[in-house]
């Protein structure tokens, strides 16, 4: 894990970093490798039936100012708005979770050989929740590339990640 959360991880290090980013603001930011061409990627985060496959519950209508949901049940649920669409290559969106501060989501794919690399950046961010947050981008971005693969997201081990993330802050 880098204490650097600009910097871009090994290949193989499906791990987020989390920490204080150039501007000084807390952020998430995870960088992903998928064998998969970025029409697909971005097929798999904006198409609803394919949202339930990967996470259900997440609901993401890709156009602006359509709405974001991330219902998690009793874990809690946040809310937003898509803010910027630029298919197959960005999507911003606002994050509101309850007693928290808004904060934004940027899902970038690009184009690295016969696959694409996937960024996801949550930002600003308080330090507290910042730990909890990654473990459930990581945990969904697992289940994203499941999907992706033709297979049937695992159940995560949230509480491995969760160690992971709350030693790095």
């Amino acid at each position: 894990m880098s204490e650097h959360p600009d910097t871009t991880p090994s290949r193989d290090d499906r791990r987020g970093t989390l920490g204080v980013g150039e501007d000084g603001q807390w952020q998430i930011r995870f960088e992903r490798r998928v064998p998969h061409p970025p029409e697909r990627v971005w097929e798999a985060l904006v198409d609803v039936d394919q949202q339930d496959r990967w996470v259900p519950g997440v609901r993401i209508h890709a156009r602006v100012g359509g709405p974001v949901v991330f219902d998690f049940d009793a874990e809690g649920r946040a809310e937003g708005e898509v803010l910027r669409v630029d298919p197959p290559r960005a999507l911003e969106h606002t994050w509101l979770w309850p007693d928290e501060p808004a904060s934004t989501v940027r899902w970038e794919i690009s184009a690295d050989g016969d696959g694409s690399v996937l960024v996801l950046l949550h930002r600003p961010l308080r330090s507290e929740p910042a730990s909890d947050y990654a473990t459930g981008w990581h945990a969904m971005l697992d289940a994203l590339a499941a999907h992706l693969d033709g297979e049937t997201p695992a159940e995560p081990d949230y509480a491995a990640l969760s160690e992971v993330y709350a030693a790095s802050r």
